[in-house]
């Protein structure tokens, strides 16, 4: 949905920019996603290789949650109604609230083509409608960040996964980067495939996508637009990945990951630059209900007359020279722990180094905690709290100028209620402050948003 930003996720050669845990091999598979925050969003960038190290079982795929059959197809049908009140919508220091209604159908469909062999589908459909600024409903309608297409094909110990992730979003608080601005409309999209070998011992993994980023009109505020065109940020990536991992231990898996990626800007060729990653990862169960991954490694840029990230968006704003091709460093820490049957949580340290369409080029340090409290069958408590201090190497006049080195924190606070079997009800609280060196660019927002669903 348009305001409903997933988060905390990091952005990789991406991107909820926190990082996707995945447990591989032997070792129980487990992960906590908690979507609330607003940060760089990891779903709309080429997935980094330790996305694609899952090792699936050879089971039967579930039929849990599904409403209906058509054929041999299982089919979950969802609609929800939100309505938010946010007293920032602009993301200003002049703060101006808006009240907004948005609706969403989302579909989920499953076809066992085989026992093993796949093909899974989802999609969220909506739109935003704004109380309060009619100016921004010229851009309404919404396609949900998770929305998939999966295929998957099993040969033996050969894992097959054809792919392709869209979304067409407007929010502007996952981009740290942006202040004054209250929507950017545009489609991402990846598509891909990988092959995954696990040998018992060793596990190989390769896959190539190619994403898409597209902008489909301006950057817009309560007040009109602040940029007339984006177009020039418009750009495709192509990326192969590899990752090869071994069993050290029954509970510990180590293994090195790397990926060589090229980016094209079609109106402005002088932005085009390759990017390469390579580096070692270690995963391990600590006890039987903590889990610790750790990256890291280097990242360098080879790029063209302009520095990665820096855009002209018109003949007023130059885009940045390079100076020299820059290299960086990431690194992820995270932990997964289960307190007991009702409370999970988890934790992430990382630095990154990533270019992105909206943001440009950037080096982030960033902290996330969430946890959730299932509180009974019926009812249950999340939160998420985050900072991240943002250093600027190169980017684009978005808001009428390059951003300037940031920190923001925030935090969100949320509860479900399972109302019946088919309706399902959630109230949450979310604040968000940035802090600039240019103190024009500093902002808070609150946000409260209650949402009705039903399941078909």
């Amino acid at each position: 949905m348009n305001q409903r930003t997933t988060l905390p996720t990091t952005a990789d050669v991406p991107r909820c920019r926190a990082a996707d845990i995945i447990f591989s091999g032997r070792l129980a598979v487990a992960a906590l996603l908690v979507a609330c925050f607003p940060v760089k969003a990891n779903a709309q960038e080429v997935p980094r290789p330790s996305s694609a190290r899952i090792v699936e079982k050879n089971t039967p795929p579930s039929a849990s949650g599904a409403t209906f059959k058509v054929g041999e197809v299982l089919l979950r049908v969802e609609a929800r109604m939100a309505v938010e009140f946010v007293d920032n919508v602009d993301l200003t220091r002049q703060k101006k609230a808006d009240l907004i209604i948005s609706p969403e159908v989302s579909v989920n469909a499953l076809w066992a083509v085989t026992k093993l062999n796949t093909l899974q589908f989802r999609a969220g459909l909506g739109y935003s409608y704004y109380i309060n600024s009619p100016t921004l409903n010229r851009q309404q309608t919404t396609i949900a960040p998770d929305s998939a297409l999966n295929f998957n094909v099993y040969a033996g110990d050969v894992k097959i996964n054809f792919h392709e992730r869209f979304s067409l979003q407007q929010e502007s608080t996952s981009q740290g980067t942006l202040s004054g601005i209250a929507q950017v409309e545009r489609f991402t999209n990846t598509l891909g495939v990988s092959v995954l070998w696990d040998t018992n011992d060793v596990i190989w993994n390769a896959g190539y996508d190619h994403y898409t980023f597209l902008t489909l009109g301006g950057a817009n505020s309560s007040s009109g637009s602040s940029a007339a065109t984006l177009s020039r940020l418009d750009h495709s990536t192509d990326q192969f990945s590899a990752s090869i991992a071994t069993k050290v231990t029954s509970s510990v898996i180590a293994g090195l990951e790397g990926t060589v990626a090229y980016s094209d800007y079609p109106k402005q060729p002088e932005s085009n630059f390759t990017s390469i990653t390579v580096g070692p990862y270690v995963e391990m169960q600590l006890t039987k209900y903590t889990h610790l991954f750790l990256s890291g490694g280097f990242k360098g840029y080879y790029s063209g007359a302009n520095a990665p990230g820096s855009v002209s968006l018109s003949s007023t704003t130059a885009a940045q020279p390079a100076t020299g091709d820059p290299t960086g460093l990431y690194g992820n820490l995270s932990f997964v722990h289960r307190l007991n049957r009702l409370y999970s949580d988890h934790l992430d340290i990382a630095h990154s180094d990533d270019v992105e369409g909206l943001s440009g080029h950037t080096q982030a340090n960033t902290v996330r905690y969430g946890g959730v409290w299932t509180v009974n069958p019926r009812m249950s408590l999340s939160t998420t709290l985050f900072f991240e201090d943002v250093r600027i190497i190169s980017g684009s006049a978005l808001g009428g100028g390059v951003a300037s080195n940031f920190r923001r924190f925030g935090g969100t606070l949320s509860t479900g209620w399972q109302v019946s079997p088919r309706v399902g009800a959630s109230l949450s609280y979310q604040y968000l402050k940035k802090q600039a060196v240019r103190a024009t660019e500093n902002y808070s927002q609150n946000r409260v948003t209650f949402a009705l669903g039903y399941r078909f």
